[in-house]
């Protein structure tokens, strides 16, 4: 699927007047209506530094028009159609699709379900009698969902999978077949059921990639679980249950330890971009790691920030695309220390050892900018996938960034599967030589939330910036519309305050010895305990060392036979900025602690 810029602007009345653009009059029929309504979600008012999504699907029109009266809305509505888009509530008529968002849904941001036999009768809705500016669309189809992605009016309809059908494997990666399909068919958003046992297998993995994890719950206790789980947005057909469950979390913290991508690896004892710097993020216990990926006149990717090797290595200003690999290879790296004797490594050299650690690759696809050498003489995206088709244990443990759009059109047409982020719109030699702006529209950053959800449309690309106020001030806008936040690049641990996902870091081996995860198995407090609301127990930090930590108790539901409830961990961090650095003032120094919520806990009394 293409689409060109004409058609990304004036196609019926398109994105361009859905997301603040004037259409021409001439272009829209006289019935046809527009819904410009941007909902901003509101706060839920709980303690947790990035909230879920709070998605209700009532069960009859007295039950939504109710909610709209609520102090803590949920910022979501999922509505169900029939072919002619009415809205129906089991087997009641609640009214034509439009007449039902203009009278009940200012607040909220419509979710219509759709199957086989409605899509077409959405697509045409949204063609021909109501253009919405924020809508969604969810579905267990996959194929309504690409359906929705390859029509030129429709494709701008933020998704979300439903797979409360499917059980969540125990493995995570077992789990990157619905990622990968989600991802070609132009889907961010993953929904699970509450009550499946992996639950949180699930929530961990479709975060790590970028994408949004939603879970269904049917009652409180669903509820608690899905959020404590690190679900980004709970779904139910009760509202009381959307209130109560997040009602729970009053305290400080995070369901879920953030994400640490090492940038260019462990870059403070090692050069950057190296073998000895992936096998120190490792060590460190990075989550993620960022390394910058390039193309030789031979073909072979290697590893490497800069086109040229002057300012990285003893070799003088050779470019990668006009260099063998084996002439690169005899380069020493010297931006720290030359006793390691790092050269630039070879892809194939960080995906085997990459294939004995659990961390997921960011790569980002500088390969000499975009050039049209680079693009249409070494057809570098093409050979990328032949490259990743060598490694099969490596499905699932790819995400890519780039600034450039020959590389995000490539990975869209080759490797449709790969969550790609957008970093900004960086002006490539290959739109130069075909005389075009950056990413056809001079698209440099955009600050406003349907500007940039639109040309992340278009594109099929996630988030992945640079972090500014607007990264914690707009956050749960871009969550609800299936949007986490990863942000680059950070010189201290000031990220552990932020709403975001992923971390890219020039310091994650500081982060080493924090907390990461609560573990739950076989625990079981004594009354004392229970009576003190405290318990010790061993605690999981980034690096994988274990070591006692008190942790609170937070009851969520007693029994006369059991009893369900949550351990809470509060870990304190201190920066210090570097002279250099500019992730916040110079000189500047603060908090950055967190608190860290366990699994849901049930046990036998």
């Amino acid at each position: 699927m293409k689409k060109t810029l004409t058609a990304f602007c004036v196609s019926v009345l398109g994105l361009c007047v859905a997301f603040g653009a004037a259409a021409s009059p001439a272009s829209v029929s006289a019935a046809h209506q527009t819904n410009n309504n941007l909902p901003s979600v509101v706060s839920a008012n709980s303690g947790l530094n990035l909230e879920p999504t709070l998605v209700y699907e009532p069960a009859t029109a007295e039950a939504l028009s109710a909610v709209k009266t609520q102090s803590v809305p949920p910022a979501s509505v999922v509505l169900s159609v029939d072919r002619d888009m009415n809205v129906k509530f089991g087997a009641a008529d609640g009214g034509k699709l439009e007449t039902v968002i203009s009278e009940h849904m200012s607040r909220f941001i419509p979710v219509v379900r759709l199957d086989a036999d409605t899509v077409d009768g959405f697509i045409g809705w949204m063609t021909n009698t109501y253009r919405m500016a924020d809508i969604m669309a969810i579905s267990s189809d996959i194929g309504v969902i690409e359906k929705l992605y390859a029509d030129e009016v429709t494709f701008r309809v933020n998704t979300v999978y439903d797979l409360t059908e499917k059980e969540i494997p125990a493995d995570r990666y077992g789990t990157w077949q619905y990622i990968g399909a989600a991802n070609a068919a132009g889907c961010n958003i993953l929904m699970f059921d509450a009550a499946d046992p992996n639950l949180s297998v699930a929530a961990e993995y479709v975060s790590a990639m970028s994408k949004v994890c939603w879970a269904y719950a049917e009652g409180r206790m669903e509820g608690v679980r899905a959020i404590a789980a690190g679900c980004y947005g709970v779904v139910a057909g009760e509202y009381e249950t959307l209130k109560d469950s997040i009602g729970i979390f009053r305290k400080d913290g995070v369901t879920r330890a953030q994400f640490v991508a090492a940038h260019r690896g462990i870059t403070k004892y090692c050069n950057e971009n190296s073998l000895t710097a992936l096998t120190a993020a490792a060590n460190e216990g990075a989550t993620h790691v960022e390394l910058d990926v390039q193309i030789t006149e031979d073909g072979k990717f290697m590893i490497c920030h800069d086109n040229d090797t002057s300012r990285t290595s003893t070799q003088s200003g050779a470019y990668f695309v006009n260099s063998q690999s084996s002439y690169l290879l005899r380069a020493e790296l010297r931006d720290y220390n030359l006793k390691y004797k790092d050269t630039y490594p070879l892809l194939d050299s960080v995906v085997k050892y990459l294939l004995q650690t659990d961390m997921i690759l960011i790569l980002e696809l500088k390969l000499d900018s975009g050039s049209t050498k680079a693009v249409s003489q070494l057809k570098a995206i093409e050979k990328l996938k032949d490259f990743m088709a060598k490694y099969p244990k490596m499905e699932g443990h790819w995400f890519a960034i780039t600034f450039f759009s020959p590389w995000a059109e490539g990975m869209r047409e080759h490797l449709p599967q790969i969550p790609v982020g957008y970093l900004g719109g960086g002006l490539s030699g290959y739109e130069t030589d075909q005389k075009q702006s950056a990413w056809n529209g001079g698209h440099v950053g955009l600050s406003s939330v349907r500007e940039k959800i639109a040309f992340l449309r278009k594109y099929n690309m996630v988030l992945d910036e640079t972090h500014s106020g607007a990264t914690n001030s707009t956050a749960a806008n871009y969550l609800a519309r299936g949007y986490v936040q990863n942000t680059w690049t950070f010189e201290s641990v000031k990220h552990l305050d932020w709403k975001i996902n992923i971390a890219t870091t020039n310091s994650a081996e500081e982060c080493a010895m924090f907390l990461k995860e609560i573990p739950v198995k076989g625990i079981k407090p004594t009354a004392a305990e229970f009576e003190a609301g405290k318990i010790t127990l061993p605690c999981v930090n980034y690096n994988g060392w274990v070591e006692d930590r008190e942790c609170e108790i937070i009851e969520v539901e007693r029994t006369a036979i059991s009893v369900s409830f949550l351990l809470y961990c509060k870990q304190e961090a201190k920066y210090i900025q570097d002279e250099d650095g500019y992730s916040v003032a110079k000189g500047e120094e603060g908090d950055a602690g967190y608190g860290l919520y366990s699994d849901l806990i049930t046990i036998a009394l």
